[in-house]
């Protein structure tokens, strides 16, 4: 059974759904922001969350 579940990237903190036991997944998921490896405990699909506010940096934060 998948299941789901949202929270931040360890590293760059942007808000990540991490779907679990669905096509794709994988035991070393990397972040799709910064593209470091995230630590799993089962095999995760990541995806950013754009339905819920990031604390994380965005690529457009650079140029302002």
């Amino acid at each position: 059974m998948a299941t789901a579940w949202f929270g931040p990237c360890p590293h760059c903190k942007i808000a990540l759904s991490y779907l679990q036991g669905v096509t794709g997944s994988t035991m070393t998921p990397l972040c799709p922001e910064c593209r470091q490896p995230v630590t799993v405990t089962r095999a995760t699909l990541l995806m950013a969350d754009h339905s819920r506010p990031s604390t994380g940096w965005k690529s457009g934060d650079a140029q302002r």
